[in-house]
């Protein structure tokens, strides 16, 4: 079965010790797990997707949280060992994904290119568990993707909302941890 990784919003805003929206520690040992689980999918060949928030300074979202992920930002660049992993491995099989509401479906081409790559199963990964990561694992899951997720390479805001989440992507998405 053809899989696709969704990685979303490992960002500097979302894992930075001094990011504006950061999940801290647990997002930052998130990309350390998780740059392990990509070397290896990039090796099989699996399509490796980072669709990441990429607001304009004015964006209506910000209403809701603090300003983050602005295009062109220090805080919209992947974090850490995911930027250099995407800067050696972008090409065909190694995508990033502009993205400007919690699902990474929603009004972009995510869903075409997963179609034209023949992708059935799509693996989500990423910040924050409960938010973007569940919106895009339902965003898949609505598409008629078998859909996975990576407990180790995901965090969240708290250890809670991060543990929810993960029982709701396995109870009403029927999600199967990798």
């Amino acid at each position: 079965m053809k899989r696709a990784w969704v990685v979303v919003d490992m960002t500097y805003d979302f894992v930075a010790d001094d990011g504006s929206l950061t999940c801290g520690k647990p997002g930052q040992e998130a990309v350390d797990a998780l740059v392990t689980h990509l070397e290896e999918a990039h090796r099989k060949g699996d399509l490796i997707v980072f669709a990441n928030d990429a607001h304009t300074p004015d964006d209506a979202e910000f209403a809701l949280w603090p300003p983050h992920a602005v295009e062109g930002t220090k805080g919209a660049e992947l974090y850490g060992k995911l930027l250099d992993f995407y800067h050696v491995n972008k090409g065909d099989t190694v995508r990033y994904l502009a993205k400007s509401k919690y699902d990474a479906f929603f009004k972009t081409d995510l869903e075409d290119q997963l179609r034209a790559a023949g992708v059935e199963e799509v693996v989500v990964a990423g910040v924050c568990t409960s938010i973007c990561c569940y919106a895009t694992a339902s965003g898949a899951y609505y598409r008629g993707f078998q859909v996975r997720f990576v407990p180790e390479g995901m965090a969240d805001l708290t250890a809670e909302a991060h543990d929810l989440a993960m029982r709701q992507m396995e109870n009403v998405l029927k999600a199967e941890s990798l």
